[in-house]
């Protein structure tokens, strides 16, 4: 059994695990996409414009890390679940991930995808 996830706190660490799981994400942040403070759901926005060349891109390990983290938000609910639900999962098949990434995801997960 693959040792829990720590889901990130706040924005900035989520970003930190993004960075850690994708160096190559790391090294084309261009910072955050508004003024504000950053949120979870800011920081996904941006993440997911990428992620879809990642996704086919990335290896079977940065992959499962990922999807582990992804589908540990989901179980626990709240404002990080939202963030994944509403800006990546749903987008998934809009930037050609879904094929590549869905497979990693576990059933909640992967039910919150658009069809």
């Amino acid at each position: 059994m693959p040792a829990p996830t720590k889901l990130p706190q706040s924005a900035e660490e989520l970003l930190e695990q993004l960075f850690t799981m994708f160096p190559e994400y790391r090294a084309s942040y261009e910072g955050p996409i508004h003024d504000g403070a950053p949120t979870f759901h800011s920081v996904l926005i941006d993440f997911s414009t990428r992620f879809g060349g990642l996704a086919n891109t990335s290896s079977d390990k940065q992959l499962k890390s990922f999807a582990q983290l992804v589908n540990a938000a989901v179980e626990a609910g709240g404002k990080l679940e939202n963030a994944f639900a509403t800006c990546l999962l749903e987008h998934l098949h809009q930037i050609d991930a879904l094929r590549t990434f869905g497979p990693y995801l576990s059933k909640p997960a992967y039910e919150r995808t658009a069809p």
